[in-house]
């Protein structure tokens, strides 16, 4: 690999550690090869940054922000949590099952793991303080819980994937929602474990009757925001839209559902949505717009080649490959966050995957968790401080439970979803006959 790449990739890493902003930190890159690189002219970049923005694919992202952004103003968290809370709430540690549950689904809603911390985060950590749960506990496992909104479908981070890859996209919402699942189970049990010596209030038992009652209406409630992911799925997977075409409903169905039912939006908070998810979108856009930039940059300098070479002259098994994969991945994750990840891992370790024995759709489910575990980890861990400022502890509080989650349940789903392909292909393989 020249020294101009290795320059290149240590400045980017530099900047990412410096805590500036992503975007700018990919145009660092791009300008530094453009100014001291041997190219003739940089307009070509120009050009095929601009040709990937106007991807139609794209267009569905800023509409599942747009989307997820009304539902989250809309009122849709709180009904989410009570209708958890009916369910599981007079279960000890009940409560954190409720907290993880509703967050996962309000991440599907909203797309965000960090809409989920805030919307789902402000309503369930003072209640979990007051039955009993430690404040810095209940904030760590909040921001762990946020991170399944990568991996149950709709998922953004799924889109980009299959858009820079050119695979079925599909077929990667399918992929992740085995490992979602496992996930979710995992995160519960150590719930469970570690609140165990916690003085935690549980509501007293009720009859039967009176418990199905109450959840009836919650439901009945709830339901409204809870039809929003299965319509987006069923016309996807119907085949009456587009994933596209199938966000521009969401966002139809989501005004007037949090508008006229809700009536927790108003027509002039709707433009604060509407702008805040156009400056989200629009950094968004910037992102790709650089990364493809550099992307296209290092292909033409052959560095996936060059990291195929080297990885294989480490190892051509496929379990150690796998292994160095996921180890690469892992350290991907901790610097960035899950859609520059995906930008520059996806391109660079793709092929090194495939010639493993790695299907392309299996491979989304495995950069999905690695990516998603990546934002709870230290040292930069961008869901872990922003659930902290949420919940007004400090980081330090919230490490120890935050690494159990990580390893005893993230790692594990990692280890799963690469060895163990059934996880993540049996529901494409069902759904898509693939």
């Amino acid at each position: 690999m020249s020294p101009l790449i290795v320059i290149d990739a240590m400045l980017l890493a530099f900047l990412l550690i410096l805590g500036v902003p992503v975007p700018l930190c990919f145009a660092a890159a791009v300008l530094l090869l453009i100014v001291l690189g041997d190219y003739s002219s940089a307009n070509f970049l120009v050009g095929a940054g601009f040709n990937q923005l106007s991807s139609i694919i794209l267009v569905a992202i800023p509409l599942y922000i747009l989307a997820g952004g009304i539902m989250a103003s809309g009122g849709i968290a709180g009904r989410l949590v009570d209708l958890a809370d009916s369910i599981f709430g007079r279960l000890r540690g009940g409560l954190g099952i409720v907290a993880i549950i509703a967050t996962a689904v309000f991440g599907a809603i909203s797309g965000m793991a960090s809409s989920a911390v805030a919307a789902i985060g402000r309503i369930m950590i003072p209640r979990m303080e007051e039955r009993g749960y430690d404040r810095a506990y209940a904030t760590a496992l909040i921001s762990s819980s946020s991170v399944l909104a990568l991996l149950i479908p709709p998922s953004a981070s799924m889109i980009i994937y299959g858009w820079v890859t050119g695979t079925s996209i599909l077929a990667c919402f399918l992929a992740t929602a085995g490992p979602a699942v496992v996930l979710m189970g995992l995160l519960a049990f150590w719930n469970r474990i570690l609140t165990r010596n916690m003085p935690l209030v549980s509501p007293e038992p009720a009859p039967f009757r009176e418990m199905a009652g109450e959840t009836f209406l919650r439901a009945k409630k709830a339901g409204a925001g809870l039809l929003m992911p299965m319509i987006i799925l069923g016309f996807i997977y119907g085949g009456v839209t587009t994933p596209t075409e199938a966000a521009a409903v969401a966002v139809v169905y989501a005004i007037p559902v949090s508008i006229y039912l809700y009536r927790d939006l108003t027509w002039s908070t709707l433009s604060e949505v509407i702008w805040k998810s156009a400056q989200i979108a629009g950094v968004l856009m910037l992102l790709i717009f650089f990364a493809t930039m550099l992307a296209r940059l290092w292909t033409f300098e052959e560095v996936p080649q060059q990291i195929m070479a080297g990885l294989l002259a480490i190892s051509s098994e496929p379990i150690i490959l796998l292994l160095l994969i996921n180890l690469m991945l892992i350290i991907i994750g901790m610097f960035m966050e899950d859609v520059s990840g995906i930008l520059l891992g996806a391109p660079l370790l793709l092929p090194v995957a495939i010639q493993a024995g790695v299907d392309p759709i299996q491979f989304a489910a495995i950069m999905g968790v690695n990516l998603g575990m990546g934002l709870i980890t230290p040292p930069t861990a961008p869901i872990l401080y922003f659930a902290a400022l949420i919940g007004r502890v400090g980081i330090g509080g919230m490490l120890a439970p935050t690494l159990v989650f990580v390893l005893f349940a993230y790692l594990p789903v990692v280890l799963i979803t690469t060895f163990v392909p059934i996880v993540s292909l049996w529901l494409p393989t069902i759904v898509l006959g693939l």
